[in-house]
């Protein structure tokens, strides 16, 4: 029951389907205050309720009528691709929200290019965030501007399209190139095209392709063991900081 003072997800989604019903103005922050009561209590007046500003059971009712859900909205496609692969859909629901933040992006990391190009890779800025982390930090050097320009480098050279891609990561799932290029095999280029032609689609395969090739990450992931899926999936090093991530997102998720 949400009412004055209360705080979390709970309080956002509802603070959302009051702005969606243009009742309040402003942000969604979590926080249940006299903005969010008023605008219950405009929402109760409309429906011939108890004007109290509670959202009790009767208040729920009349805004499920008017398409409020109580509850996280998982992606139509995070819940089929979480009945194929028998794993929990909130976990990978999670997945994008770590890695993407729900939105399909293409991450390049330079450093894997000078290792698979040697010096074939000297026009290619890489900026190590420190001697023992010799990734990229720098937004110009990893964005897909950067992986464009890096690929225009040499033009109709398939051994350095299949470098630069294996070099990148891709989707909502951040799955390296290398997935990319098995999904859809032959041309370089040709599995970009097919990236973007239909970026949301091809990241739920590529999560599926990645899960499938790897059995240790996705017994981890269907027993819901966070610290050990993070392990397989992004190395030791990274376990402490992303697992804080998870388990945030993974609140999220719960509300």
């Amino acid at each position: 029951m949400l009412r004055l003072g209360k705080r979390g997800q709970a309080v956002k989604r509802w603070q959302i389907f009051l702005i969606e019903q243009g009742r309040l103005v402003g942000l969604a922050d979590q926080r249940f205050g006299p903005q969010t009561d008023a605008a219950t209590r405009s929402l109760q007046g409309a429906g011939g309720l108890v004007v109290d500003g509670v959202v009790g059971p009767a208040t729920l009712a009349y805004a499920e009528e008017l398409g409020y859900a109580d509850g996280y909205q998982f992606d139509p496609l995070v819940l089929t691709l979480a009945d194929g692969l028998e794993m929990s859909a909130e976990i990978l629901q999670v997945f994008a929200i770590v890695e993407s933040g729900k939105r399909p992006a293409v991450r390049f990391e330079p450093h894997l290019a000078h290792r698979k190009l040697g010096a074939r890779a000297a026009c290619i800025p890489w900026t190590p965030k420190s001697e023992r982390q010799p990734w990229s930090v720098k937004r110009q050097e990893t964005s897909r501007a950067a992986f464009n320009r890096a690929l225009a480098h040499h033009p109709g050279d398939d051994e350095w399209a299949t470098a630069i891609i294996e070099s990148s990561s891709f989707g909502l799932f951040q799955v390296l190139g290398s997935h990319l290029l098995a999904l859809f095999p032959g041309d370089p280029l040709g599995a970009l095209a097919a990236y973007d032609e239909d970026e949301r689609l091809v990241s739920f395969a590529l999560a599926g392709c990645w899960f499938r090739a790897s059995p240790r990450a996705l017994k981890a992931a269907r027993e819901g063991d966070l610290e050990r899926l993070i392990r397989y999936y992004n190395g030791p090093k990274n376990v402490p900081a992303y697992l804080a991530k998870f388990k945030a997102a993974l609140a999220e998720v719960r509300g």
